[in-house]
């Protein structure tokens, strides 16, 4: 006697829907959050690549933060530098002006400020430490306020409290960049100039006519008052190319992090055309596996029969 029965087919069609709606539901996973897995192990093989991507995007990016504070610091640099060149070319111009006039006015006050302007900006506090102390960031790089006080010290070089070790910054692998700079190497000769004509005019007060004794004098000093302006002037350009060195290292990260964004979206992100187009199809073949079982439990012997 032959028996009729659908149960077979009936768990090999409630096997297929389990499977289906596994598949809809991952098609569906895949096109809300464009990624192929949620979890690494998803990706076999390719784990270790992506890790190690994401890791040198990170050290990059990190990079770039440092860049970033960097650039602040050397812009900081820049203006002070720029004041103090300003400050001492006006000191020139008062002793060119003074030599060709023959005439000394307001000499000592013109000295006295100039002396003022150079150590507020040696002593600038950037972002709570001053920029030109070194390692030694909360202590004023200069201790004088005033050219009498730098004139009551044994030597210039008293006047300074920085530390002895300026910053560096590692700004890519194996590349380190000495950004700070010390308020001594900055303004020992520029102190050194102000402080011999300071004390000069003690001596031989440069008001009113000018003596031969004292137009050579200023004379002598306009040449190595140049040397002091240039020496500052050197420093600028340094600190200039530092910062040029900064924008060709960043562009070089830059371009490094576009191509570990692209390289990671390659084994990542789905191609969420063809995730669509997977997720319609299973739809429709769910749908028809919910249509056959339904089919299939209708079925009676009955009809048969």
């Amino acid at each position: 006697m032959t028996r009729v029965s659908s149960f077979g087919q009936q768990q090999l069609l409630v096997n297929s829907i389990m499977k289906n709606q596994q598949k809809l539901f991952e098609d569906q996973r895949q096109v809300s959050t464009g990624k192929k897995t949620d979890e690494y192990r998803g990706l076999g093989g390719q784990t270790g690549t992506v890790l190690g991507a994401r890791s040198f995007k990170s050290r990059v990016e990190t990079y770039q933060q440092t860049i970033a504070t960097v650039r602040g610091k050397l812009d900081a640099n820049d203006v002070q530098i720029e004041g103090m060149l300003d400050a001492m070319e006006k000191l020139k111009e008062t002793i060119q002006t003074t030599l060709a006039n023959g005439q000394a006015e307001g000499f000592s006050d013109m000295l006295g400020q100039t002396f003022k302007f150079v150590v507020n900006s040696l002593n600038t506090n950037f972002d709570g430490t001053y920029l030109f102390s070194g390692a030694k960031t909360g202590t004023k790089p200069v201790n004088v306020g005033t050219i009498d006080e730098l004139a009551a010290l044994a030597s210039t070089a008293d006047a300074f409290d920085n530390g002895s070790v300026a910053f560096e910054a590692r700004i890519a692998d194996g590349v380190e960049l000495e950004f700070g700079m010390l308020a001594d190497n900055l303004g020992a000769g520029v102190f050194d100039e102000m402080l011999a004509l300071y004390n000069y005019d003690q001596s031989d007060p440069l008001q009113g006519e000018l003596s031969q004794t004292q137009f050579d004098f200023l004379q002598g000093q306009l040449q190595t008052l140049d040397t002091a302006i240039d020496n500052l002037r050197q420093k600028q350009v340094r600190n200039g190319l530092a910062y040029e060195r900064l924008d060709v290292v960043n562009d070089q990260h830059t371009d490094t992090s576009v191509f570990l964004e692209t390289f990671i979206a390659d084994l990542e992100d789905v191609d969420i055309a063809e995730a669509i187009t997977r997720l319609n199809n299973d739809q429709v073949a769910l749908e028809a596996s919910y249509q056959t079982v339904g089919t299939l439990s209708q079925l009676s012997l009955l009809k048969y029969l």
